[in-house]
């Protein structure tokens, strides 16, 4: 939390828009520690949480006006990732005329200085330059080099009252970003050392984590869940997480647990198939291939088992 002193003795912000979580805000801790430091700072803040899980386009536009009307000189995102990329959206909307789901923009203003807290382990929001919100049922995905936060604060604290599932969900939501980073054709050598930094923590500490948390542990996830979301800044998701939307919409279920549904299938599909890379020239064969060995071994798999079942009893576990 230093760093948002820093920022507050450096910069003197006298209102702040405050975009939290319904309930995680209070059971995290995050009311107790911000509520001190704005009173410390003499601070007047705007509260907006009034939106659902999944954020729908109304709602980003209610949160616009709010913010608008506020004249605030901060806005500090505290929350899961529908919090974050609400806030996200709401700073970029009020800065830029165009429709958010038509992608054409023109910027009219500066941005306002944007502060990302997460009190999950998994989505990597806070290191993403892109949104998701949905509008009559269908995700839309808002991305540009502004919807990135100015600063991101780990502050893995907020981790420690979360539950096994909401623990579950969240981290394999990281999990899976860093390994579709990995196999992802938009790869870079810059993203392959993020993901490979989480994967080496998440694969591990995840069932650990759900199962017989500590401390210790939830600190571990929030770094690498981090470094997951650095890594898909760069290459964006790739099937797992398209497919995932739709049990989302549809189903009702949380996005890791969606996410987690056909990842099974596409693991082995990525690591055990041969592949036709006819239709991708930008793909490296003999590179793409030593990635998945890499991959393989990490994750303790090898040719001979059934990596979809075996990737099956690990979410099971």
């Amino acid at each position: 939390m230093n760093l948002i002193e820093t920022y507050f003795d450096e910069n003197k912000p006298h209102r702040v828009f405050l975009v939290r979580g319904k309930h995680s805000f209070i059971s995290s801790g995050a009311e107790y520690i911000l509520s001190d430091l704005f009173r410390r700072y003499a601070c007047f803040v705007s509260e907006f949480s009034d939106f659902q899980e999944n954020p729908i386009l109304e709602e980003v536009n209610n949160g616009c006006n709010f913010f608008e009307k506020s004249k605030s000189d901060i806005i500090i995102a505290c929350g899961g990732g529908s919090v974050l990329d609400m806030a996200k959206l709401i700073r970029f909307k009020a800065a830029y005329d165009g429709d958010l789901v038509d992608s054409v923009f023109e910027k009219k203003k500066e941005l306002t200085p944007l502060i990302a807290l997460p009190t999950t382990a998994g989505t990597g929001c806070e290191a993403t330059p892109f949104a998701v919100c949905y509008k009559n049922s269908i995700k839309y995905s808002v991305a540009h080099n502004d919807m990135l936060p100015d600063y991101a604060v780990i502050f893995p604290q907020f981790t420690y009252n979360n539950s096994s599932y909401l623990t579950a969900c969240t981290g394999f939501d990281a999990l899976s970003q860093s390994i579709e980073a990995y196999w992802n054709v938009n790869a870079t050598a810059e993203s392959d050392e993020y993901a490979k930094r989480a994967i080496s923590v998440l694969w591990d500490n995840l069932p650990k984590v759900v199962n017989s948390p500590s401390n210790e542990i939830r600190d571990l996830m929030s770094v690498a869940a981090y470094w997951s979301g650095c890594a898909i800044a760069i290459t964006k998701t790739t099937a797992p997480h398209a497919f995932s939307y739709a049990f989302t919409t549809h189903c009702g279920y949380p996005h890791g647990h969606a996410v987690a549904l056909s990842f099974p299938f596409f693991m082995a599909l990525n690591l055990l198939e041969k592949q036709d890379f006819a239709f991708q020239p930008r793909i490296n064969i003999d590179e793409y291939y030593k990635k998945t060995a890499w991959l393989q071994s990490q994750l303790g798999f090898s040719d001979e088992i059934n990596i979809q079942s075996e990737m099956q009893s690990y979410l099971n576990n």
